[in-house]
């Protein structure tokens, strides 16, 4: 299946050299990333070779998002040059994650009202990703075994074009939960809405953390690698932070928030982050305006 795809722009990302040395440094560099002619740039993931992938709005409408009447594309980000990535006959597409073969996964929505999900392959090669019985599917999250997370009206793992249904909800709490990423060896990142509050929570093989609340208020955990670096967002520190090798902390059920702020924004939101501990996400300037960005160490 033929995707269309935009001339090819391109991006001057002007990072000094030496790239990823400093592991686990709290400071990181920051560049902003806009889709030219956009007027809201979303990075919603990175991979370990550094392709970012996500989706751009070109609208003045502030609630612009799926779903919404405007206009939204998926991007892809590689070596300083962006290609837009439209599902054929969408009325908007947004790509949520990418793996290191170039295979991204995301939703569209369509003329029948629905949000629908999708893989689509590095050879152009397109799979629709559904969930019986829901009338939205949004993947988030892909990793270099073409295993899926998402969510539907449950949480989900899809593989080879079957779901698992992923619930660590108590049945008449009125709970839910969102998986949001999912790293190479497996694990699996997700927020978990109980008692009132969003909880951040990770699957490592068969144990399954809830992560006490910063500052006791809502926290997400939005993305994982491998190295078992946790990245969330909750308030105090910015929004945004990044907790290093969670698993190996001596308490692995309280994060250890490093806060990600782009210098000068009024609001950062991080969304992604690789091997290499490259983070990406989106951050709200002086006006009101929503910029993409990258921070590396």
């Amino acid at each position: 299946m033929k995707f269309r795809l935009l001339t090819t722009l391109v991006v001057c990302l002007f990072l000094a050299g030496g790239g990823f040395s400093q592991i686990n440094s709290t400071s990181f560099r920051y560049v902003a990333i806009n889709v030219p002619g956009a007027t809201a740039t979303i990075p919603r993931g990175i991979n370990n070779f550094g392709e970012i992938v996500g989706f751009y709005f070109i609208s003045g409408n502030p609630a612009c998002g799926l779903g919404v009447n405007c206009v939204l594309h998926g991007f892809k980000l590689i070596n300083h040059k962006f290609t837009r990535v439209d599902v054929p006959g969408a009325l908007q597409t947004a790509i949520n994650g990418v793996n290191d073969n170039g295979d991204v996964v995301g939703a569209y929505f369509a003329s029948d009202g629905k949000l629908h999900g999708f893989l689509l392959l590095h050879n152009g090669h397109l799979v629709k990703i559904d969930h019986p019985g829901s009338n939205f599917t949004s993947p988030n999250g892909v990793n270099n075994s073409l295993t899926v997370v998402g969510d539907a009206t449950t949480g989900f793992i899809w593989k080879n074009g079957k779901f698992t249904t992923f619930d660590i909800t108590v049945p008449g709490n009125g709970e839910s939960e969102t998986l949001l990423g999912i790293s190479n060896n497996g694990f699996i990142a997700g927020t978990l809405f109980r008692q009132d509050f969003n909880n951040g929570f990770q699957k490592t093989g068969s144990d399954v953390d809830v992560f006490a609340r910063i500052n006791g208020l809502d926290t997400h955990v939005v993305a994982v690698n491998s190295r078992d670096d946790i990245l969330g967002a909750a308030p105090g520190v910015d929004r945004s932070f990044v907790s290093f090798h969670e698993e190996s902390n001596s308490n692995e059920l309280v994060l250890k928030p490093v806060p990600i702020h782009f210098p000068g924004s009024s609001a950062t939101m991080a969304s992604g982050i690789n091997f290499n501990q490259s983070i990406v996400g989106s951050f709200t300037d002086s006006s009101n305006h929503i910029h993409g960005f990258l921070a590396v160490h």
